[in-house]
């Protein structure tokens, strides 16, 4: 039995839904995580942590990045719940150990550097057609989990615990990062803060909601935002 799952099976599977996608920023554990019970969740990279904070539940569990992948990968294998979706090149990868998950055509390939292209071109450049042709670099983990969530045709895109930015020693909302997160500067800004822009441009022109609900996100000019409370109202 093959361990890729059919994008059939996916494809417009929650059309005119609403998604919550969680970033792994120290302000995710700030927000009221158990509102998200009942709601469709997506996380990205170690974000199954978040469960220790509040989080109930995830159905889809986004990695793109080669080098999370690699440091992480026994900790990916044992999670049990959600879709995994991964690049289809992660099934050559020495770390890769037969786990179940819905190929992305992400056009990063193994052997070349981090961040190269093969055969495609930016988002930035060229807006992907549809998921099976994929897509070029994305920006970030959450900005390929938002074309994820496009494609599954969901109409209300929101996000949590982004900040695309870095913190000197807090660069997620869990303590046990790499050492190569540890060495981020303060400050630092993701690259993905250079594709807002163009994501909300090309979404908004498609009727959707994609909107940051992060506390403390700095960059609110950039993008729509709001808050988790005002999107989902706590019972009273």
């Amino acid at each position: 039995m093959s361990p890729l799952l059919d994008w059939k099976d996916f494809e417009n599977r929650h059309s005119g839904e609403r998604c919550f996608i969680l970033g792994n920023a120290p302000n995710l554990i700030e927000e009221e995580l158990s509102l998200l019970k009942g709601q469709i969740v997506f996380i990205t990279n170690r974000g199954y942590m978040a469960k220790e904070h509040g989080l109930d539940h995830y159905d889809y569990h986004v990695v793109c990045d080669l080098l999370v992948y690699n440091d992480f990968h026994e900790e990916f294998k044992q999670q049990q719940e959600g879709t995994r979706v991964y690049p289809l090149w992660f099934k050559n990868l020495p770390a890769y150990q037969g786990e179940n998950f819905l190929p992305v055509n992400y056009k990063v390939a193994v052997g070349e550097p981090y961040g190269a292209q093969k055969n495609g071109t930016s988002v930035l450049n060229h807006w992907p057609e549809n998921f099976k042709k994929g897509w070029g670099k994305a920006g970030n983990a959450v900005l390929n989990a938002t074309l994820v969530a496009y494609f599954m045709g969901f109409k209300e895109i929101y996000l949590l615990g982004v900040e695309m930015r870095y913190r000197k020693g807090e660069t997620h909302f869990y303590k046990n990062t790499s050492k190569r997160e540890d060495q981020v500067p303060d400050g630092h800004r993701s690259k993905g803060i250079e594709y807002i822009d163009h994501y909300t441009k090309q979404l908004t022109s498609r009727n959707i909601k994609w909107c940051n609900l992060s506390r403390g996100f700095p960059f609110k000019k950039n993008m729509l935002c709001d808050t988790l409370s005002n999107i989902i109202k706590t019972p009273e």
